[in-house]
């Protein structure tokens, strides 16, 4: 999952990809925090507000291809 995040505390504009594993790092006052408590909440309120069943061949699909069409 690619997220851009713009004028957000120092942070002006950043972008970052999401992977099994993501590591936010750099200097202090950077907007590390900033970045990382966006994403937390915007995931939290997500998964809150809609629920969507994917099978776990379609995840896996996606995964391997990227894309995916017709998850229902």
């Amino acid at each position: 999952m690619k997220v851009k995040v713009k004028n957000l505390g120092v942070l002006k504009q950043a972008e970052f990809t999401l992977g099994d594993l993501t590591i936010i790092c750099g200097s202090n006052n950077t907007g590390k925090t900033y970045a990382t408590y966006a994403l937390l909440g915007f995931l939290f309120n997500w998964k809150q507000i809609f629920f969507i069943e994917i099978k776990d061949d379609k995840i896996e699909q996606l995964l391997n291809d990227g894309v995916i069409r017709g998850v229902a």
